[in-house]
């Protein structure tokens, strides 16, 4: 055309129209459903409140002297008569279903057991007055149980494993005592060893004195013999072996009572 202006095609107005047509691509905000906000509030409450409630359980737990508390409940009402303190640590639980409220205490060798003395930690509930309740396991020194170094749960702290034919203990070492319990995993390994030469000589000395009296047995079942010597009458040899004139005479066929030097006379008979 000749003022200029553009020419409308059929191309042109199909263009407009599909324009005219398509959606705008504004922003929609949707609405969620009531059952979903209180799933997503519920997920969200929840870490909340176990993180509160962790942390009220570690600020009313972790502020005793754990170490202090164990080591006067051992002194005054654990330990035996005569029994004595060798080496002493201090050493931590932590059970899967409690894991963030450990039960922290003393594993201590003594000259009689292995002792595990652990102080509970107080429950959110109860009164900051209430007396303290320990958890107490002893172990005996023998070759039952072993001793050895090992990892907490998830591997976060050195442990002692105490493994003995009805499971096995894992206590956690705080990193400043891995020292004295390394030194309890010594003595205790040391002691073990001990205990099972001990057992080995146990079992010798049986079987020597079971090897005695089966010989002894052995000797007392033979036939005994006595050679008549000067002065011997068949009285006094009776009377010697604990029998009779009559008895002895029977066992050696002799006719009458004489007998004379140098004749062996059978004085008890095989039994």
């Amino acid at each position: 055309m000749i003022d200029g202006s553009i020419p409308v095609t059929t191309d042109t107005r199909a263009a407009a129209a599909s324009a005219m047509r398509r959606p705008r691509r504004g922003k929609r905000r949707r609405r969620l459903k009531p059952g979903t906000l209180y799933a997503v509030a519920f997920a969200v409450l929840v870490p909340v409140v176990v993180l509160v409630q962790l942390a009220v359980h570690l600020a009313r737990t972790e502020p005793r002297d754990a170490r202090a508390i164990a080591e006067r409940e051992l002194q005054v009402n654990t330990l035996a008569p005569g029994e004595r303190v060798y080496r002493m640590t201090s050493v931590f639980r932590r059970q899967a279903i409690d894991y963030f409220r450990a039960t922290r205490g003393l594993l201590v060798l003594t000259n009689r057991r292995l002792l595990y003395l652990g102080l509970q930690p107080r429950d959110l509930l109860s009164s900051p007055d209430m007396p303290p309740t320990f958890e107490e396991r002893d172990f005996p020194i023998d070759t039952l149980v072993q001793l050895s170094a090992g990892r907490t749960f998830f591997g976060l702290a050195k442990a002692v494993k105490i493994r003995t034919p009805n499971g096995m203990l894992k206590l956690g070492v705080p990193s400043t005592s891995w020292t004295s319990a390394s030194l309890i995993i010594v003595a205790m390994d040391a002691r073990h060893k001990n205990a099972l030469a001990e057992g080995v000589r146990q079992r010798e000395l049986r079987a020597r004195a079971e090897a005695e009296r089966r010989a002894a047995e052995a000797r007392r079942r033979k036939p005994q013999f006595y050679t008549v010597r000067r002065g011997d009458a068949l009285l006094s040899i009776a009377t010697q072996w604990n029998t009779t004139p009559d008895q002895l005479r029977a066992w050696n066929r002799l006719p009458d009572t004489r007998i004379r030097i140098g004749q062996v006379l059978l004085v008890k008979p095989q039994t």
